[in-house]
C-alpha cells in the first residue's frame, strides 16, 4: 500500500468518525429539546404546587414574585436589584428572594431576603436565577429562568400584569 492510499484511508476514517460524532450530538440535542418541551429537567416542576410558606403572599397581597438566587451568581445580584425596584413600584405584591448566603446581598427596599435552605431546595430547579410567579393563594403560577439577555423590567411587568389570573408562564426551561 502506498503512502498516498494510507493517508487517504486515514482521512476517510477521521471523516467517518466526525460524521458519527455529529449524528450523536444531533441526536442528543433533539432528545434535550424533547425533554424541554415535556418539562423534563430532572427536577420536579414547581408550577402548580404551593410555594414554600416563608415566601407565600401575606393576607391582603395580590401575589408574590419570588427569586431563587445564588450568592456567587452575577446575574442574581442584578435580579435582586430589579426586584427591589419592582417592590417599590408595586406595594400590593410581596417580593422575596430565597438565598443561600444573605451577607452577599445589599438591602433592596421592600424586597425581602429569605434564608431558608429547605424552602430554597423545594423550589430550586437546577438553575439560578429563577423567578416564580406566586398567586394570592400561594400556588406557583409560573416560573421563568433569567438569562443575561433577559429584559428584567419587561419581565417584572409581565409577571405583575395579571395578578389575579393564572399566567401559565413557563419560560426558559
Amino acid at each position: 500500500m502506498s503512502i498516498e492510499i494510507a493517508v487517504a484511508l486515514l482521512a476517510l476514517l477521521v471523516a467517518l468518525f466526525a460524521l458519527v460524532a455529529l449524528v450523536a450530538v444531533y441526536a442528543r440535542v433533539r432528545a434535550l429539546e424533547a425533554g424541554r418541551a415535556a418539562e423534563l429537567s430532572g427536577y420536579a416542576s414547581v408550577v402548580g404546587r404551593p410555594a414554600p410558606l416563608p415566601v407565600q403572599p401575606e393576607a391582603g397581597q395580590r401575589g408574590a414574585v419570588v427569586a431563587v438566587l445564588d450568592a456567587n451568581c452575577a446575574l442574581c445580584h442584578g435580579l435582586w436589584d430589579a426586584l427591589g425596584v419592582a417592590a417599590e413600584q408595586h406595594p400590593a405584591h410581596r417580593f422575596a428572594a430565597l438565598v443561600d448566603r444573605p451577607d452577599e446581598f445589599r438591602p433592596a427596599g421592600r424586597a425581602e431576603l429569605v434564608v431558608d435552605p429547605a424552602a430554597r431546595a423545594e423550589v430550586f430547579e437546577g438553575y439560578a436565577p429563577t423567578l416564580l410567579d406566586v398567586g394570592p393563594t400561594g400556588i406557583v403560577r409560573g416560573r421563568t429562568f433569567v438569562y443575561s439577555d433577559t429584559d428584567l423590567p419587561a419581565l417584572m411587568r409581565e409577571l405583575l400584569a395579571h395578578p389575579t389570573e393564572a399566567t401559565g408562564l413557563v419560560n426558559g426551561a
